[in-house]
């Protein structure tokens, strides 16, 4: 499986949207943070979001990405695991 980040964001917005039962969330910009003032994910919907990530996509962010610099942003989530997509 391939993607472009583009698409790959739309359906993570998608994803935040189902973990979160918040519907606002599949309009938020690529470059919101996911953490803090941005998308305010908290630790129990950050697990559900990178085990949703985990079964779609077979991208285990969290064992890949130690230091989880990828869930800095919606843009940065898509483009790491494009990239795995990619070296897959």
């Amino acid at each position: 499986m391939t993607g472009d980040p583009d698409h790959v964001a739309a359906e993570l917005r998608q994803l935040l949207a189902e973990v979160t039962g918040r519907p606002e969330l599949v309009d938020v910009p690529p470059r919101t943070p996911l953490f803090g003032g941005g998308v305010g994910l908290d630790s129990l919907a950050g697990t559900l979001l990178l085990r949703q990530i985990q079964r779609r996509y077979g991208v285990d962010v969290a064992a890949e990405d130690l230091n989880l610099d990828s869930l800095q942003s919606l843009e940065t989530l898509a483009a790491f695991i494009v990239d795995r997509l990619g070296s897959g």
